[in-house]
């Protein structure tokens, strides 16, 4: 049974990805931070808890026997990162190169899978966005990916297979606030509940391109077993929608009709009017295709609201 290892196991994506690798007959580690024994993603072999920016800690990681990392630590949310540049680019950076130095010590060379981001491209670049499409940082989010990405190729050159991946918007059961879907659904189900008597918006004419995680899971085990090393991957549905459709959409599915008010404070310093990409790269040389529909998504984030109150 080969084993994987999976960085940010404790998180929103982690926790899917761990099913979706176990279930194919992966043994998974997990790295994360420290989390009680009760909250630990069920399936894995073992969970190491690990500040992955610290350097002596990730050293003490044992990379033999690994034949695959996928890489999905970091700070993770856009508007942030507008406020805190340095600890994103810091930090996001820091923790890719710590773990490639951890396994170069160890003349371990496990195939590295690293998670990139979509929200990096030129937003006047035509639609769809391919791997081809010129790059143009938005945020400080954005620019730490790219020095991601850099680093990546850079440890192409010391021997390791990596596989860099852009996720487009992924969105689906277990995230949490701070993201369009979930702060949204949160509120829904608290109007839902007579906890709130109107909904608050940032700027819903925006339109992303959003994936169910559960597809996106199953994205990165495939690119692991099948992608080109020193190659790029979007992975997106190709569909756009706005925040109005996505807020639509969860309405309907809580079957409530609030009052909408749009908050200043929830705009963003910079919000690009469409985006969505190509998947055919992934198609091509995967066979991954996106398999969940918005409605069951939304409907499964409801259930999951629900279920937290």
């Amino acid at each position: 049974m080969e084993k994987i290892l999976v960085t940010g196991a404790n998180g929103f994506v982690g926790n899917h990805l761990i099913r979706e690798l176990t279930e194919s007959g992966y043994e998974v580690v997990g790295v994360g931070g420290p989390v009680a024994t009760s909250t630990k993603p069920d399936g894995l072999s073992s969970y190491i808890e690990c500040d992955l920016t610290n350097p002596h800690a990730v050293a003490d990681i044992d990379f033999i026997g690994v034949s695959g990392v996928i890489h999905l630590a970091g700070l993770a949310a856009v508007g942030p990162s507008f406020d805190n540049p340095l600890d994103y680019i810091n930090g996001n950076i820091d923790m890719e190169i710590n773990l490639f130095e951890a396994a170069l010590k160890q003349s371990a060379k496990p195939k590295f899978v690293i998670i990139s981001s979509g929200a990096l491209y030129d937003p006047k670049a035509t639609l769809p966005l391919t791997e081809k499409s010129g790059v143009l940082p938005s945020s400080p989010y954005a620019v730490s990916k790219i020095g991601q990405e850099q680093m990546a190729l850079y440890y192409c050159t010391r021997g390791f297979e990596v596989v860099i991946v852009r996720p487009f918007n992924h969105i689906g059961p277990g995230q949490n606030l701070g993201f369009i879907v979930p702060d949204l659904t949160q509120q829904a189900v608290a109007f839902e509940n007579v906890d709130l008597d109107k909904i608050t918006v940032g700027n819903l004419d925006a339109k992303r391109d959003y994936t169910d995680v559960r597809d996106i899971a199953r994205a990165y085990r495939l690119l692991l077993e099948k992608g080109k090393s020193s190659e790029i991957y979007n992975v997106c549905s190709g569909t756009s929608y706005s925040g109005h459709e996505i807020l639509d959409t969860i309405l309907n599915a809580v079957d409530v009709h609030p009052e909408i008010v749009q908050d200043p404070a929830k705009m963003r310093p910079s919000d690009t009017p469409d985006i969505y990409g190509s998947h055919e790269k992934l198609t091509t040389d995967t066979g991954w295709q996106p398999e969940i529909p918005l409605e069951t998504t939304i409907t499964d984030v409801v259930a999951d609201w629900r279920s937290r109150t």
